[in-house]
């Protein structure tokens, strides 16, 4: 047997199977979760339909011409129902996957979109109190004028005890308003804190959120796009369930078909021998008498150690006189 041959036919039925499995595994467990109430018996359903599938295409392949059209059409169509399964099976456990995710995604922007809008509020409560601290400035520089005049004013000055009240209740106003404007500064402060608060907790969900790659990753798409987050999910698993399980049945039938080829080689060729016939895949291929007598004297004439076997250098030889396809119809006999 050609060894890259044979490696190749390998490599294609463990991906046949492995592919098989995963949209089996993700299909099973999709509909566990479908059906939630009986999951354990659906997914044993499930995994009997997944077999069943998978037989059905090789037996299909092999038992085409000798099955009934009947047969023939009830299996197609099974297997086409039961691709739609799988996929059905894999859209719902994606979506749980998703769900999830987006469940706690979509809490994080709520939660931040709320400490957004007190940090908006507190930043209203800022430019408010600039605006009064403003305001008493402009009183106390009034004030202060007042008090200007007052200190100049002759008339006033005359009257010392009349001058007196006159000041003391200025400067009481000037006091006061210090203290207002000293007030709304610590307002101020404590909405500056406030906000500085809220912009570390901000800070905080946003690397939570980053943690959510997948999320992130459809987040960026989407916003490429233009689209909604949730329409570029639903179209991303669509593509992927519909290239899934039918690549599963196509590799399963590819490999059927190369074992066919592969032990094709080893039955006797049609155009030397007018009598020989390729049997179906049923048929067990009996070496025919005289067939078996030219063995034996090729034998008897290239085994130079006449130990009853062919090593390699003989059989180098029996492919130079006799062809490649004599020798591999020795070996299938043997």
């Amino acid at each position: 047997m050609n060894r890259n041959l044979f490696n190749f036919n390998l490599l294609l039925g463990f991906s046949a199977l492995f592919i098989a499995g995963c949209a089996a595994f993700f299909s099973i467990w999709g509909i566990g979760l479908l059906f939630s109430g009986a999951s354990i018996a659906s997914m044993v359903m499930a995994s009997s339909l997944e077999l069943g599938k998978l037989v059905a295409t090789s037996f299909l392949y092999r038992y085409w011409n000798q099955s009934k059209w009947i047969l023939k059409s009830y299996l197609c169509g099974a297997i086409f129902i039961l691709m739609l399964i799988t996929s059905l099976g894999i859209f719902g456990y994606l979506t749980s996957a998703y769900q999830q995710s987006s469940i706690k995604y979509s809490m994080m922007m709520d939660t931040i979109k709320l400490l957004e809008d007190q940090k908006n509020q507190e930043q209203l409560k800022i430019t408010d109190v600039k605006s009064r601290v403003s305001a008493l400035l402009s009183l106390r520089k009034t004030q202060e004028s007042r008090l200007s005049e007052i200190n100049t004013n002759s008339l006033l000055a005359r009257n010392p005890i009349q001058f007196r009240q006159v000041q003391d209740q200025t400067m009481e106003l000037i006091d006061q308003t210090d203290k207002n404007i000293k007030t709304e500064n610590e307002k101020s402060l404590t909405y500056s804190s406030s906000i500085d608060i809220i912009d570390k907790k901000i800070s905080e969900l946003k690397l939570s959120t980053s943690a959510n790659k997948d999320i992130q990753t459809f987040k960026f798409v989407a916003d490429e796009l233009n689209m909604n987050l949730n329409t570029v999910v639903k179209w991303f698993i669509l593509v992927l369930i519909f290239v899934f399980d039918p690549l599963a049945v196509t590799l399963v039938l590819a490999y059927n078909i190369a074992i066919s080829k592969e032990y094709a080689i080893y039955l006797p060729d049609k155009s030397k021998n007018d009598n020989s016939q390729i049997p179906s895949n049923d048929v067990v291929v009996e070496p025919q008498k005289e067939n078996v007598n030219t063995l034996e004297k090729v034998i008897e004439k290239y085994d130079e150690n006449h130990d009853g076997k062919i090593d390699e250098e003989e059989s180098k030889k029996i492919v130079k006189n006799q062809g490649d396809d004599f020798f591999k119809r020795y070996f299938s006999h043997r």
